[in-house]
């Protein structure tokens, strides 16, 4: 049968079988790769539905570098939303837009994206929507060095999620601020943010993450009585 089908859809049939393999798999690990909730998820090859259908396609037009094909994709899918007042999936579909930006270095249209994002998700008080994209920007002017901005981005994403209820993103958004401490060499600071962050993966029970964070707690606990002994 795979013979019958062009290169494209072989590969595309081939990921699709590998990802469905895969989710099997997933299945009995839920208690330690907790996905996001309102994450976008690429719908099936086959989706009858036309937002989803174009959803799948600028996911393979991404897979296959035609940036501005996805780009297209997505903000046809983006009207399909809006006019179902769906306007939940239109915010992470921007987000979505402004990831192939940045992944094509185009930075000033990825920012643009990311801020259509945060209006969207401010518009549904959604804090941990508008926390992810606020971090996204912030994870933008990291790459290119701007790390005042970055820092600037960085906290305004805790103070959106600081009040919310524990969940994976509100973690992320710590941890990932804790780096950009580390990289800014402000280690209690950083100890404060992966501390926080392993807390809320804690919470949701998330143990990749608070596994991942326990380590580098411990290495910059060390560091800062290290440092007080020595000023001593």
């Amino acid at each position: 049968m795979l013979k019958k089908l062009k290169p494209r859809t072989k590969i595309a049939l081939i990921v699709s079988l590998i990802i469905t393999f895969g989710l099997s798999f997933r299945i009995g690990l839920d208690k330690f790769f907790i996905e996001e909730t309102n994450q976008a998820i690429t719908p099936p090859i086959d989706a009858k539905d036309e937002a989803n259908r174009l959803i799948q396609t600028a996911s393979q037009n991404f897979f296959y570098h035609e940036f501005d094909q996805a780009v297209e994709n997505y903000k046809k899918a983006i009207s399909l939303f809006e006019e179902r007042k769906d306007f939940k999936r239109a915010a992470r579909t921007y987000e979505s837009i402004g990831d192939i930006h940045k992944f094509s270095r185009n930075s000033k249209e990825a920012k643009n994206a990311y801020l259509l994002a945060v209006e969207y998700h401010q518009k549904l008080q959604d804090k941990i929507g508008k926390g992810r994209a606020m971090k996204k920007i912030a994870e933008l002017y990291m790459d290119y060095s701007e790390l005042d901005k970055a820092g600037e981005w960085f906290g305004k994403a805790v103070m959106e999620v600081k009040d919310a209820k524990p969940h994976i993103v509100k973690a992320k958004i710590f941890e990932t601020q804790g780096h950009y401490f580390l990289k800014t060499e402000q280690i209690s600071k950083a100890l404060e943010a992966f501390q926080q962050a392993k807390s809320d993966f804690d919470k949701v029970g998330y143990p990749l993450g608070y596994d991942n964070i326990s380590p580098m707690i411990q290495k910059l606990k060390r560091q800062l009585k290290n440092n007080t002994t020595w000023c001593n």
